[in-house]
């Protein structure tokens, strides 16, 4: 596409999504999301960015919010000279040996700490309130799954994070895309 400005690398997982009644486990890849892509502090901003400097920019994102199946997600934008299947090959690595060693306590405390502040300061925002109930109802979920849902992202455990990575984070169930300008030829 002759509009793309930086090129990036974007892969989507197959993921549950958050069903009424049992919501551990999109309340897990909610925290998994966190974890591995949002932040400065985040496994892969860590890695790619600051230790490698493979990437400019990283991101994942999870929204259990749907009728269907849902995507956990990654995106990664190459640093300069870096070519988009090295940037893969790199969110792989770092992916893997997040399986391998798990989430770091203090930092999944942080993130929760975070998510428990965000609530607090939305339960202020009438037309964010709105919007949380009223897609929540649209999707399936109750009154009780709302309210339930800022406890169950408290009481997940690195165990039940690790298992929700395990089961998600399979290539097989996963597809990626390169987003890129136009080679020109001459």
């Amino acid at each position: 596409d002759p509009r793309v400005s930086q090129p990036y690398v974007a892969r989507s997982y197959l993921a549950p999504e958050r069903d009424s009644g049992a919501q551990r486990e999109a309340a897990a890849l909610t925290l998994l999301a966190a974890l591995l892509g949002n932040g400065q502090t985040s496994v892969l901003n860590e890695a790619l960015q600051f230790e490698q400097s493979i990437a400019v920019q990283v991101g994942a994102w999870y929204s259990g919010m749907s009728l269907d199946d849902a995507s956990l997600d990654f995106v990664v934008v190459p640093a300069p000279g870096v070519t988009l299947a090295e940037a893969e090959a790199a969110l792989g690595e770092v992916l893997t040996g997040f399986l391998e060693t798990g989430p770091d306590p203090e930092h999944l405390e942080r993130i929760k700490s975070q998510l428990r502040a965000q609530e607090i300061y939305e339960r202020d925002d009438v037309t964010a309130l709105a919007q949380r109930y009223g897609r929540a109802l649209t999707q399936g979920l109750t009154v009780a799954d709302v309210q339930a849902w800022p406890d169950i992202l408290q009481e997940i455990t690195d165990e039940e994070i690790m298992d929700a990575a395990r089961n998600v984070l399979d290539r097989e169930r996963s597809v990626t895309g390169y987003l890129m300008a136009l080679e020109v030829t001459q």
